[in-house]
């Protein structure tokens, strides 16, 4: 009897275990997509500034040109 209700207690611990470990797995599942969609969004950040930079740039230089044509007039 003592050995049952030993293997018995071994076989729930264990359940019990595994259930804490899938809801781990769970949560970092979760966080991890959580993670992937705030790079995402960085991501397309980084995009968008980059293009502004390139838009400044061409802004500045066609300022240049209307400076330097107006001092020549």
């Amino acid at each position: 009897m003592e050995l049952d209700f030993n293997v018995l207690w071994k076989v729930s611990a264990v359940v019990f275990a595994a259930g804490g470990l899938w809801n781990e797995l769970r949560a970092i599942r979760k966080d991890l997509s959580r993670l992937e969609s705030k790079q995402d969004k960085y991501n397309h950040l980084q995009e968008r500034v980059a293009k502004l930079e390139d838009s400044c740039a061409n802004a500045h230089k066609r300022i240049s040109e209307m400076h330097y044509r107006r001092r020549d007039d």
